[in-house]
């Protein structure tokens, strides 16, 4: 019996040469299709690269220096994409083990902005890694202010949670510029519980009056006030930021910024033995502010989210914000009731599965999904919205459908429903391929 031994042995020895030949030849082809001449024949072979070569570091640190290429793969009306943009997205496609294959070339990155978009990618896909977070520090003091941002934002995702790597924060915090101290403030956040020796240099910032512009923002072209992130960050320390009441109880006055008003508030409310009345009021008073118009934008509803249980007495302000004219405000809402009371929180969003804003709707649904939430009028409210198939990327059907297919058989009540709507020649192809899927998996 255990002559057979040596045989299997050899045999598994084979296969795997054999695996990693192919594998070494696979990237080879890569590689060379890479370097290909024109930029369709780059930019496709970038598409159709092979997801067993994405973990060699050659196809990493390829793609990095194709962030030099500013040459056109596709023009049209609203612009151009160039080699440079199909390299970038294929990086965010790669594993966390690549950052370091990606640092290794940003020393031969042409611009300071080929090299932000190199930390850019680090920052989505990067995980703790001595290494990398070796690497990339020395660019979080470099001179142009956009890259050394995004090297901060590329060290946070690299950088574990130990005393060293809070310290290093905090001296980036000294920096002179409102963006990248912004950055900093997002990766403390990220390590809020461990942050006790820079919460002087946090405080600090409550006295900073700039402005700054973010990519991303619940408030679109409007800037945000750095002194409001400083808020926001202190409102998740909690009783440790006690040095900060003083000035948060000032900040929370009507001549500052909204946000200003709202953080300041979450924070007393964290920071204090139970929160006082006048800030959770406060709260309520700006949940409601400009209640009949439609573009007001504010954080509120996340602020009370973040205070739980303890924001019990804000329900009736919140049940009131349903008719808010604000779509941003409502389908904030939707965090807060969970957060507050899980218990009423079904019975006081399914009201808004009814709203007229879509995009209220799929946060309804995404977060009862989440829940794995069964419940028959659950359900049968799912059913109702497959009737709505005329949104963005046939929304909000698409969701309804999709939370069906993750209740599974718990969901048979809505296969009338689905196989009607499988049936309704005006939905998209998509939709048709989702419906099908969906009613395989409940049944």
């Amino acid at each position: 019996m255990h002559s057979f031994a040596p045989i299997v042995l050899l045999a598994t020895v084979l296969f795997l040469c054999d695996r990693v030949a192919a594998q070494d030849a696979a990237t080879s082809e890569s590689l060379a299709t890479l370097k290909a001449g024109s930029a369709q024949d780059i930019a496709s072979a970038i598409s159709s690269l092979p997801d067993d070569t994405l973990n060699q570091p050659e196809i990493a640190r390829q793609l990095t220096l194709l962030l030099n290429d500013d040459r056109a793969v596709v023009e049209h009306l609203m612009g151009r994409e160039t080699v440079r943009e199909r390299a970038w997205f294929k990086l965010l496609d790669l594993p966390s083990t690549a950052a370091v294959s990606i640092l290794k070339e940003v020393s031969e990155l042409e611009t300071d902005r080929a090299r932000a978009r190199a930390f850019q990618a680090i920052s989505r896909i990067g995980k703790p890694n001595l290494r990398a977070y070796e690497m990339t520090l020395p660019f979080c003091s470099d001179d142009d202010v956009y890259l050394r941002s995004r090297a901060i934002s590329a060290l946070n995702a690299v950088a574990d949670d130990s005393d060293e790597s809070v310290f290093q924060f905090g001296k980036l915090l000294l920096d002179s510029d409102p963006m990248v101290k912004w950055t900093v403030l997002d990766a403390l956040d990220k390590r809020s519980k461990r942050i006790r020796p820079v919460i002087p240099e946090v405080i600090a910032l409550l006295d900073d009056d700039s402005d700054v512009y973010i990519a991303i923002s619940n408030h679109f072209t409007l800037p945000e006030k750095l002194r409001a992130r400083a808020a926001r960050l202190l409102a998740r320390i909690g009783p440790d930021a006690s040095d900060a009441m003083p000035k948060l109880k000032s900040l929370t006055g009507p001549d500052y910024n909204k946000n200003v008003r709202i953080w300041s508030a979450t924070a007393i409310c964290n920071i204090a033995e139970s929160p006082p009345p006048q800030a959770l009021d406060l709260l309520g008073q700006l949940l409601l502010d400009d209640r009949d118009r439609e573009f007001v934008q504010n954080d509120a509803p996340e602020a009370i989210a973040q205070l739980g249980p303890s924001a019990s007495g804000l329900l009736d302000s919140l049940e009131r914000a349903k008719k808010h004219a604000s779509a941003q405000i409502r389908w904030g809402l939707v965090d807060a009731f969970f957060a507050i009371d899980p218990d009423s929180a079904v019975s006081r969003c399914l009201p808004l599965m009814e709203d007229e804003d879509e995009l209220v709707v799929e946060v309804v649904i995404d977060a009862l999904s989440s829940r794995s939430i069964s419940e028959p009028r659950v359900i049968a409210a799912y059913t109702r919205a497959l009737r709505n198939h005329d949104g963005l990327f046939d929304q909000p059907a698409s969701s309804a459908v999709d939370a069906l297919a993750n209740l599974g058989s718990d969901a048979t009540a809505a296969v009338p429903a689905l196989q009607l709507l499988a049936q309704d020649p005006s939905i998209s192809d998509t939709l048709k391929d989702e419906v099908s899927a969906a009613l395989e998996s409940i049944r």
